[in-house]
C-alpha cells in the first residue's frame, strides 16, 4: 500500500488529492488583529514532562486550523534529543509531545516557532 498525500494549503478545500495549479492564488483567510506572524519558543526539559502546552496567541481562526494552520517546526538544540510532534492546535495554542524528558541542567533543549499563514491576499 502506498502513502497516501491529500493538500491542505493552499487549496480551496482541506483534503483534496490534486494540488493547486501553479496560477492559482491562495485562498483568503480572514485577517486577525494580531499584528506578528510568528512566535519562538525555547523550551528547557524538568525532568520529567513529556509534553506541554505553548501559547502563541496568533487568533488562529476555525478556517485556518482546518487547512493545517498553525506551522509548527523543531530546531534541536541538542544532539540525539527527543523526537518532538504537534499533540493538537487550538486558535491561541499549541500542545506538543516529546518522546523523552530532558533534565533540567541540559539547558535549551529546542526552540519551538509557531507560524500563522502569510499571503499576498491576506
Amino acid at each position: 500500500m502506498a502513502i497516501a498525500v491529500a493538500y491542505d494549503w493552499p487549496v480551496a478545500t482541506p483534503g483534496q488529492t490534486t494540488p493547486p495549479a501553479s496560477n492559482n492564488a491562495p485562498p483568503t483567510n480572514i485577517t486577525s488583529s494580531v499584528k506578528y506572524n510568528q512566535v519562538a519558543a525555547p523550551l528547557t526539559g524538568d525532568g520529567f514532562s513529556t509534553s506541554v502546552t505553548i501559547t502563541h496567541n496568533l487568533e488562529i481562526t476555525a478556517q485556518e486550523l482546518t487547512q493545517s494552520w498553525p506551522s509548527v517546526r523543531f530546531e534541536p538544540q541538542i544532539s540525539g534529543g527527543p523526537t518532538a510532534w504537534v499533540i493538537s492546535k487550538a486558535t491561541n495554542t499549541v500542545t506538543v509531545g516529546f518522546s523523552a524528558t530532558v533534565a533540567t541542567s541540559i539547558g535549551v533543549y529546542t526552540i519551538v516557532r509557531i507560524e500563522r499563514p502569510q499571503t499576498a491576499t491576506r
